[in-house]
């Protein structure tokens, strides 16, 4: 018997090169595109070490992007989409689909600090300041303004 399941699915395994090959690509359809029905919230990050930072984001699924190089004294400043009724800060990517943020994080060296966003329902913030500074005691650091 284990020899005609293990030759039953082995056959089924070797065909999906083939189905997948066969058919019309069609993409995931969970995946929500444009900013319909979702609020911008402009995220600004100021460095305030004596050292260039490098922020990114992690997003579902297990991808993470590059937000950008900060140098000392600037600031880096990019817009996420707030869907208020789940509360999901979304990333656009280049051809407008929504990618949910998991995390947001600056690094300079080895230090690393998590910024603090809100990911809860209802209205949210246009804008937050995050300001990223080193303690020589507790690291890196990124508090948002007020916070």
């Amino acid at each position: 018997m284990f020899g005609r399941l293990a030759l039953t699915l082995s056959a089924g395994l070797f065909a999906l090169p083939a189905l997948a090959e066969s058919g019309t690509y069609v993409p995931y359809s969970g995946i929500i595109h444009g900013t319909e029905g979702a609020d911008p919230v402009e995220v600004t990050i100021a460095n305030q070490t004596a050292g260039p930072l490098v922020c990114g984001v992690a997003l579902a699924h297990w991808y993470s992007a590059e937000l950008g190089g900060v140098a000392p004294g600037v600031r880096l400043a990019v817009t996420l989409w707030h869907d208020s009724e789940t509360g999901v800060l979304n990333l656009m990517n280049a051809t407008e689909d929504r990618m949910p943020v998991e995390a947001v994080w600056c690094a300079s060296g080895a230090a690393r600090a998590r910024l603090d966003l809100p990911m809860t329902t209802g209205k949210a913030e246009a804008e937050m300041l995050f300001t990223c500074r080193l303690d020589g005691d507790t690291g890196l650091g990124c508090t948002e303004a007020g916070g």
